[in-house]
């Protein structure tokens, strides 16, 4: 007889970069074995307990029939994006018990009847409070379903001291023309001030997209192509330099459902500064960085000029966000989290990062 799963991941992608990547992996790590993720978007291969679909939509569906004979009621399934949750509400046909997770923007749109019929019969999760109110704000019938809150983690990092900080500012994020929205373009169209203030500080902007094009001639025709960098994709080793060797860390986003570049900042031990929502759930304004309105220019330029003007304060933040990481956003701090909302019991699961050799 085939044995029972204790726990099955629904996710978009695994073994991606992407911040619902990151956030499947320490579920993953979170749950208890035996565990399988099924993987929509993941190119497929030979990954312990990782069936991925590579895209392919019938081949996903497949996977999740073939995995949701072996769900009963002692299976726990949790849905990683909504989009996905019809799958996961097939795998409860025996009673296995499914948690929906609330990542974000995803989430602040009305649900579809198939997605509204699954998270009626299931338990719901969000990443931030932020997140939670803009999922009912768009879905009013769930107004009184508990939504339970749980922040991400990342795993803590062998540092060692800092190099001293160079007068750069960084932001980390895609500059896609759909997400306008990270505020690549209000920090652009403020550098010139920021420049006039302080004629050493440049802006470091790591990421690609269909918008880097149009932001490069941007900072071109303001006349600060020499005071911003744009380095395209980096390495992870590459990235970690930058977060450490920063003044600051800025992403005045108007719509991140949680924000895990501030945590990577943090956890580098940099001072952030974000805008009004998710970000006040990870930066707290006055003692780990800034929170500023980026529909408000002048607070913006205030907080980016604030952090340049006085580097004690500014490395004073920074050692605070090094401790608030490592009490509140660690992984093993997101494992218990995790676990004190969605029930589990038996041995820790194995990673599910490692190719089958």
């Amino acid at each position: 007889m085939t044995q029972a799963l204790r726990s099955v991941l629904l996710t978009p992608n695994l073994l991606g970069a992407d911040g619902v990547s990151c956030l499947s992996r320490e579920i993953a790590r979170a749950l208890d074995g035996p565990i399988v993720v099924v993987s929509l978007h993941d190119v497929p291969a030979r990954t312990a307990g990782l069936h991925s679909a590579g895209g392919n939509r019938f081949r996903f569906i497949a996977a999740v029939a073939q995995v949701g004979l072996r769900c009963d009621r002692d299976t726990t399934v949790v849905c990683s994006h909504l989009h996905l949750a019809p799958a996961a509400r097939l795998m409860a046909w025996r009673g296995a018990r499914v948690t929906y997770v609330l990542c974000g923007i995803e989430a602040w749109v009305p649900l579809r009847l198939t997605e509204r019929a699954a998270l009626a019969s299931g338990r719901l999760v969000a990443i931030s409070a932020h997140t939670a109110r803009g999922f009912i704000a768009a879905n009013p019938a769930f107004a009184a379903v508990p939504i339970e809150i749980c922040h991400p983690g990342l795993p803590s990092r062998a540092m060692e001291p800092p190099p001293p900080a160079e007068p750069s500012a960084l932001i980390v994020g895609r500059m896609a023309s759909s997400e306008a929205y990270k505020g690549h373009e209000e920090l652009l169209r403020m550098w010139p001030r920021v420049v006039g203030r302080h004629a050493n500080a440049t802006l470091w902007v790591v990421g690609d997209g269909d918008d880097q094009p149009r932001l490069e001639a941007l900072a071109a025709d303001l006349g600060v192509g020499a005071a911003v960098r744009f380095t395209g994709r980096v390495t992870d080793e590459e990235l970690d330099r930058l977060y450490r060797t920063c003044r600051f860390f800025v992403m005045p986003s108007r719509h991140e459902g949680f924000g895990l570049v501030f945590v990577e900042a943090m956890r580098a031990g940099k001072a952030c500064i974000g805008a009004p929502g998710a970000a006040g759930e990870i930066i707290e304004h006055g003692v780990t960085g800034l929170i500023a309105d980026p529909s408000h220019p002048d607070e913006l330029f205030a907080a980016v000029v604030r952090l340049f003007d006085d580097p004690a304060l500014c490395d004073a933040f920074g050692r605070a966000a090094s401790v608030r990481f490592q009490t509140e956003f660690t992984d093993v701090r997101f494992r218990a989290r995790f676990r004190s909302h969605v029930p589990v019991g038996g041995p820790a699961a194995a990673p599910l990062d490692r190719p089958v050799s």
